[in-house]
């Protein structure tokens, strides 16, 4: 089992690697490169300015120091198939899950290490935390992550569940108080680590430390819905091979639909819907709106800003382009009597839609973070006009064409 595993984890590695790849490719880490310079420049500049000791400057070390535990799921890379094929491995399930349980310390504790270094001058010169107390304090976060991920281990055990809120919930309370004293968390930790071995017979009873029959139907579960959660993530920077796509309803975005289905064709509704509905659309439309507004702030400037913005909204009308063949393989849709010689129109309001969506959340943000004057007015107005003109003159020639190769 122990084999398994670690094949298994040389090839989820290679797997992770091609996708990070592509994640951080030249253009993305140019633009960490500036965002984590300009946070460096603004937290050098308010640790200048920023008085010291007040009362919430320690939860404030406690909670920010608690976010890398929501990192780092227990990863297990098991498969639907193990529950027929490795059914009767309950016993060595020990075996198998000690190399993943390694795997899955990585992240979170290069995340907590890393945000450590950075949080030491707030922690120690702001919020009075001396040297040696912060160094306790980072141990602690580093335990409370490997109890958490032993917890994780366990529940996939029949028997007795710790829900994960329950542990996201004390994890912050500890955090908070390992911030004022942090040995005596540090001990508390321990010793919880160590009561959850295997061969610890505590005070807890039997059925809650020793479990010997797998809960592989849970087990599976979970390693679907994390690696979900990881493909999620990839998607919303190139396309993954191994991500189902899942369409459901999002009540929250409802209020962009029409409230009464008379007036609209069956082309508009479901261009609109899966607009809406397909995460690969919505993801790509909130990453390239994120992308436009993290990069006017980053700017700082209303021309530069005007000048990316407009082209980040074409780069978002390129890439909704498959949507006009989304339902072409989709037989129900050619056995419905649908009209479809108008389609490309209803596709030019729905793309229209989003892109006025779009326009809006820019605008909002270019209030907020840019000098309101003038200059700012008339970049608001000209990106306005070229999302019309992009909508009245390059999408119907661009449908036009998809129309003529199909």
């Amino acid at each position: 089992m122990n084999k398994i595993a670690k094949q298994r984890l040389s090839e989820n590695l290679k797997q992770s690697v091609k996708y990070l790849t592509l994640v951080f490719n030249d253009f993305f880490i140019l633009a960490l490169i500036f965002l984590f310079g300009a946070l460096m420049f603004w937290y050098a500049q308010s640790m200048k300015t920023m008085p010291a000791n007040l009362w919430f400057y320690k939860p404030l070390v406690g909670f920010i120091m608690w976010l890398p535990l929501l990192t780092g799921k227990l990863v297990t890379l098991i498969k639907k198939a193990d529950m027929q094929f490795l059914f009767t491995q309950d016993e060595q399930m020990d075996d198998y899950l000690k190399p993943m349980f390694q795997y899955s310390l990585v992240l979170p504790y290069i995340l907590i290490i890393l945000l450590a270094g950075i949080l030491f001058p707030f922690a120690t010169i702001k919020a009075g935390i001396n040297g040696y107390s912060y160094l306790v304090l980072v141990l602690s976060m580093l335990s409370i992550k490997a109890t958490e991920l032993e917890i994780a281990k366990r529940n996939l055990y029949f028997g007795r569940r710790i829900n994960v809120t329950v542990q996201n919930i004390s994890a912050l309370i500890l955090a908070v108080i390992a911030t004022y004293l942090p040995i005596l968390i540090l001990a508390v930790v321990v010793v919880l680590n160590i009561c959850l071995t295997p061969n610890f017979q505590p005070v807890f009873g039997k059925k809650m430390n020793v479990k010997t029959v797998f809960d592989w139907r849970y087990a599976v579960e979970s390693e679907k819905a994390r690696k979900d959660r990881v493909y999620a993530i990839f998607s919303m920077f190139t396309d993954v091979e191994e991500k189902q796509v899942t369409i459901r309803r999002r009540k929250y975005l409802d209020f962009l639909l029409p409230k009464s289905l008379a007036k609209e064709n069956p082309n508009s509704f479901l261009y609109r819907r899966s607009l809406l509905r397909n995460p690969d659309y919505l993801n790509l439309l909130v990453r390239m709106t994120f992308f436009a507004i993290l990069v006017s702030w980053l700017v700082q400037d209303w021309r530069w800003a005007l000048g990316l913005s407009a082209l980040v909204v074409f780069l978002t009308v390129y890439q909704l382009m498959p949507l006009a063949t989304e339902f072409d393989s989709n037989i129900m849709y050619r056995v419905y009597p649908i009209q479809r010689g108008g389609r490309g129109k209803d596709l030019i309001k729905a793309i229209n839609t989003a892109l006025l969506l779009q326009w809006l959340l820019i605008s909002i943000f270019w209030l907020i973070v840019l000098p309101i004057n003038l200059h700012l007015a008339e970049a608001i107005v000209v990106l306005l006009v070229f999302v019309l003109l992009v909508t009245i003159v390059y999408l119907p020639q661009k449908v036009k064409h998809l129309d003529q190769r199909r």
